[in-house]
């Protein structure tokens, strides 16, 4: 449908997951991606599956964990682009470690690739933003930026603070016609996300009965596009300051359409309200490699 033709759009962490299938989406619609990820290998995969739908992609590895990298891929847009219209920043890292293993060096890996490189991004695309009239930052986010669960000592607090950056950024960035929102993940009916962590080659030796349970590409997009697309195209001027959750905005538009979107989210920012609940139990959490494991509160 071409509805994002000419849009420079930029997706961190699009080599895999729910940042390749956004890349896809937008791929599909016209724009031109700018894929960003550290595996080389799942990069080339997503390019060729974006250039059978139709869509032109800029493949930059790049590691956003450190300036060079931000560097890196500012300067690649910049040259075969002139600009960007559209931020979309999807790349994060856990290291699953419990308080016993984690290091300081793991921590700060985790708040550089997921709350630095988000703000370290935004400031890099600024100017040109400006300089395009306007734009659009879209900070993916997901229930940890809600409730805390064990082994995610870097990631809840980034993802916290992502909700938090996202605000001021709204705030601040309003007058210059750039739109910022958080966006939750999610997956299709009866589908649930692969683990982030899990590489495209580890995926492929998971048990068929659970790979099966995987949201793939196609079901990713079908489910989603129209959702991720519209909140793509929002400016300064449409939907900013919100936390959307993606099956939510998709449930709207399928039932209600654009114009009821706009009257829920439009012209309203995000209120933090800390609710108590009760104490668990038990909580199930994920182990560095990548199983299950319950903690018993007595």
């Amino acid at each position: 449908m071409n509805r994002l033709s000419g849009k420079v759009v930029l997706v961190t962490g699009s080599g895999r997951g729910f940042g390749r299938a956004i890349a896809i989406a937008y791929a599909s619609e016209g724009a031109k991606v700018v894929s960003v990820a550290r595996s080389v290998n799942e990069l080339r995969d997503a390019e060729r599956t974006m250039k059978e739908v139709g869509g032109e992609v800029l493949t930059v590895p790049a590691d956003i964990s450190n300036d060079d990298g931000i560097n890196l891929v500012h300067d690649r847009v910049i040259e075969s682009y002139g600009g960007l219209d559209v931020l979309v920043n999807n790349a994060a890292t856990n290291s699953w470690l419990t308080i016993e293993d984690m290091t300081m060096e793991s921590f700060d890996n985790i708040i550089n690739v997921n709350l630095r490189a988000p703000f370290a991004l935004t400031l890099a695309f600024l100017h040109s933003m400006k300089e395009r009239g306007g734009g659009n930052i879209i900070n993916i986010t997901s229930r940890s930026a809600e409730r805390t669960n064990i082994a995610q000592l870097g990631y809840c607090p980034s993802k916290y603070g992502l909700e938090g950056l996202t605000q001021c950024l709204a705030l601040e960035l309003k007058e210059y016609n750039i739109a910022v929102n958080s966006l939750n993940v999610a997956s299709p009916p009866g589908l649930r996300l692969k683990p982030t962590a899990l590489t495209l080659k580890e995926a492929e030796k998971v048990p068929g009965s659970v790979r099966d349970q995987y949201a793939d590409d196609d079901s990713m997009v079908h489910h989603f596009r129209d959702a991720w697309v519209f909140l793509a195209l929002q400016d300064g001027g449409g939907i900013t300051g919100q936390r959307l959750l993606t099956k939510d905005l998709a449930e709207v538009l399928r039932d209600e359409g654009e114009d009821a979107a706009m009257n829920l989210y439009r012209g309203k920012r995000i209120l933090s309200v800390y609710t108590p609940i009760d104490w668990p139990e038990t909580l199930m959490y994920q182990t560095p490699e990548g199983g299950l494991k319950e903690k018993r509160f007595s």
